[in-house]
């Protein structure tokens, strides 16, 4: 290890502690100058104590910058680190599944990233974090790391690194069709096509424009996103609201509403804003999550990176990508479109890698042929769909709740609550579509299941990464030779569910999973 030159992170990480402090402090600071704190009259020890800390964070952050240092070998990097306790992890080139590079807010202020490093026994945090280097280092330990340069290359291509980032890349589904359209010198020999495939880094490569963006955001109907980033709003801007607007200005607003519409009208007008005020906000927050989008083949690897706020690139192996998952919401559906994900092996485990934001149905198999070229996409399969008479199996519980809730809603409200049997039609419309929806595909090594719960999601998996598949039945599906099949992928902490499937067909697809040979 000696002989090898000994790396350092970027010195700006000395200030990440006291950075990180203050960044925790923002929301308490932002209130307290929304109430009109009087900074002068604080006493002195007040802001002695502020100094100290700041003094004491900025000797911890020096500290720990003087002691964290890597070594990157032919085949494996060693990171130490540790101030009072020493911490040193070695992991070789081949345990890597993925490496990201990623830039926090405070990160692009700085002008420097971080690279994760993924492998199968990472847990909730990166096997190996590199919390801060200059960016074009980081590039650089990017492609070692994944093979793409020698390790023994051990000074940065700059220019290099920063032509590859802003080289033009075709966009949209035009990107896709050129995907399709192999070249003359893929007819030759294996070796040399790969030698050219190498060569050719932009082989497969595009970059979703503004318009494409745009649909995406429009039609993503992320609600999920909106809840979460509404809770950690409102966790600490209700002093703001508080204090910016008028005493007692929310009950004025509900007395004159209802004194100028009926109650039901009023209820309606809430809900119509709400959503509409939800699909705003899901716009903007999917453009600033997927904003300059771009995915590429590096030589044999795939690079995906997206960000306008925090940006993150990730770099990996298409043979490590354990299952494809093909989901499409109701208007994407009902436009032909659907957005591509990749289950890879990451310390965030309820994150799914984007392939694709907003494609076309139909250009989806081209897209995995020259991405992941080991997992086919059918659109008009024949899928071994639910029989009819799992129709009740998917109707019934649901049904049954729902037509509860509506009578305990008119008992208790009366006439007012008649609004709700409108949740009927719905219900059974919303269960018999997901029973629509329902199928299994076993072909040519690889288990296709599609489902829906609101969009439909299509799983796309081969043998290797199925970790666990499980069978399941009641009482009641064993006499109507129904099975429920769920297989879960390495990376993932959920597993896929498909209900109620013909049992002939799920038993076909348990023998191909463990051997077995009907006799």
């Amino acid at each position: 290890m000696s002989e090898i030159q000994r790396r350092k992170l970027h010195p700006v990480y000395v200030f990440f502690a006291l950075v990180n402090t203050i960044q925790g402090f923002i929301p308490l600071l932002l209130i307290a100058l929304v109430k009109g704190t009087a900074w002068s009259e604080l006493d002195w020890y007040w802001y002695a104590g502020g100094g100290a800390l700041a003094a004491l964070l900025l000797v911890l952050g020096y500290l720990e910058w003087r002691k964290f240092g890597f070594w990157v070998e032919a085949d494996r990097i060693i990171i130490r680190k540790g101030v009072f306790f020493r911490d040193e992890k070695t992991i070789y080139f081949t345990r890597i599944h993925s490496v990201n590079v990623e830039q926090q807010l405070v990160h692009r202020l700085l002008r420097v990233a971080q690279v994760k490093i993924e492998t199968p026994g990472g847990n909730k945090k990166a096997d190996g974090i590199l919390p801060a280097l200059s960016i074009s280092e980081a590039n650089h330990i990017r492609l070692v790391l994944r093979g793409q340069i020698p390790a023994a290359d051990t000074v940065p291509h700059n220019q290099e690194l920063e032509a590859d980032e802003e080289r033009q890349l075709p966009q949209g589904e035009e990107a896709v069709q050129a995907l399709s359209n192999k070249p003359a010198a893929q007819k030759r020999g294996s070796n040399q096509v790969d030698r050219e495939a190498e060569a050719d880094r932009d082989d497969a490569a595009f970059r979703l424009d503004a318009v494409k963006l745009l649909k995406a955001a429009a039609t993503s109907m992320n609600f999920g996103l909106v809840a979460a980033f509404a809770a950690g709003l409102y966790s600490f801007a209700d002093d703001f609201v508080q204090a910016l607007l008028p005493d007692h200005f929310f009950e004025n607003v509900v007395e004159d509403s209802t004194s100028l519409m009926p109650g039901y009208f009023l209820i309606g007008v809430i809900v119509l804003l709400g959503i509409a005020a939800a699909w705003v906000l899901s716009i903007l927050l999917y453009i600033l999550k997927y904003s300059g989008y771009t995915a590429r083949r590096v030589g044999k690897e795939i690079s995906v990176s997206y960000g306008l706020l925090e940006k993150k690139t990730f770099l990996f192996d298409p043979k490590k990508v354990q299952a494809v998952i093909v989901k499409e919401g109701l208007l994407r559906q009902a436009l032909g479109h659907a957005e591509v994900k990749l289950q890879i092996v990451s310390s965030d485990k309820n994150e799914q890698m984007m392939l694709h934001p907003y494609l076309s149905r139909a250009e989806i198999p081209m897209l995995l042929e020259a991405f992941v070229p080991q997992l086919k996409d059918t659109p008009n399969a024949a899928f071994a769909a639910a029989p009819k008479r799992a129709l009740l199996y998917y109707v019934r519980s649901t049904l049954l709740i729902t037509i509860v809730l509506c009578a305990a809603a008119i008992v208790l409200f009366k006439a007012a609550a008649l609004w709700s049997l409108i949740l009927l039609p719905l219900v059974l419309g919303w269960r018999y579509a997901c029973y629509k929806s329902a199928g299994l595909l076993l072909e040519n090594g690889q288990l296709t299941l599609r489902r829906r719960f609101i969009g439909r999601s299509t799983y796309l998996i081969r043998r290797p990464q199925i970790v666990v598949m499980r069978v399941k039945r009641s009482r009641s599906q064993m006499r109507k030779q129904l099975l429920t099949l769920s297989v879960q992928a390495m990376g993932s902490p959920f597993d896929y569910r498909v209900a109620c499937l013909e049992q002939t067909k799920v038993e076909e697809a348990w023998r191909w999973y463990s051997r077995r040979t009907s006799k």
